[in-house]
């Protein structure tokens, strides 16, 4: 049986620039990779061809799924693949933004291709990632990026961050990433003038902005405000509480992670990332804390 691990990451900014022809959206964003919160995928290979997928999450449909669904692209891809039973671990909360399953797409991808006796080329790997979603292709080498299109253009961020601590807190809230845009979508439509498209650039993304937008972290100006903020917060008030929970914690900024539910602050200094993740863990069920940028946990 084979064991792959998957990661996640977290969404150090969001703007929704608008909205396709085709019903997806352009993105702007910085992708962060993070190791934990991690799921794990245990693999057995068969003689019956196809995949099945176990898992005891809630919500996870066996028949269909990012595992079934990158499988069959990569299938399609390579001229097959060999017959598989998968058992899922969830520790990435589903409906958080943090990318779970796009991760456990682009780790049997990945896995897949090693079994070629010449695996496919980097670019032929990524248009079966994108088969399976718009954020895949980041998984299949995640390091800090700046992604935009639909989340399928992700270029690694040059230079690094100053030290700084994460503390990543995940609520027992589920949030539909398609509900949050819509939502979105009806909030700008209603902002915008009388006759107007509906331009991305409105009022609500200027008030994200105000609330939470640059900010001069050491030598870098990090821009976390999050436009789909607008669209969840209203329903989840706890969420735009926890938000402001980090601050009064000490976070430099705080912000969400994608559409939600996961919140984060960034801190300047361990000792206080750690307190805050110690006092958020009497509340929450699942809180992290790790470093990014040149800091060492």
């Amino acid at each position: 049986m084979t064991r792959l691990r998957a990661g996640c990451k977290v969404n150090l900014g969001l703007r929704i620039l608008g909205r396709r022809p085709d019903g997806y959206h352009e993105l702007d964003s910085v992708f962060w990779p993070l190791p934990e919160p991690c799921d794990d995928i245990f693999i057995r290979e068969r003689q019956k061809p196809g995949i099945s997928v176990v898992c005891d999450a809630p919500g996870i449909d066996p028949a269909r799924n990012t595992l079934t669904t990158a499988h069959a692209a990569f299938a399609a891809l390579a001229g097959g693949a060999p017959g598989l039973e998968v058992r899922l671990v969830k520790r990435i909360p589903s409906g958080a933004g943090l990318g779970g399953g796009r991760s456990d797409a682009a780790a049997l991808l990945l896995w897949l291709n090693s079994l070629l006796p010449e695996p496919l080329p980097h670019e032929k790997l990524t248009r079966a990632a994108v088969a399976v979603g718009a954020d895949v292709p980041f998984f299949l080498n995640p390091r800090p990026s700046r992604v935009g299109g639909i989340g399928e253009v992700a270029e690694p961020l040059a230079g690094t961050l100053p030290p700084l601590f994460l503390v990543l807190v995940c609520p027992d809230i589920h949030v539909a990433t398609g509900e949050a845009f819509g939502r979105l979508d009806e909030l700008r439509a209603a902002d915008a003038p009388p006759g107007a498209a509906g331009a991305p650039q409105n009022s609500l993304t200027k008030a994200a902005r105000a609330a939470n937008g640059n900010r001069l972290i050491g030598a870098a100006r990090l821009d976390l405000a999050n436009d789909l903020e607008a669209a969840v917060f209203p329903r989840h008030p706890q969420l735009a509480e926890l938000k402001a929970r980090l601050r009064g914690l000490g976070a430099l900024a705080a912000s969400m992670s994608g559409s939600g539910s996961s919140v984060f602050g960034l801190f300047a200094a361990q000792a206080a990332a750690r307190d805050a993740a110690a006092r958020l863990r009497g509340q929450y069920p699942r809180v992290y804390c790790q470093a990014l940028g040149n800091a060492g946990m």
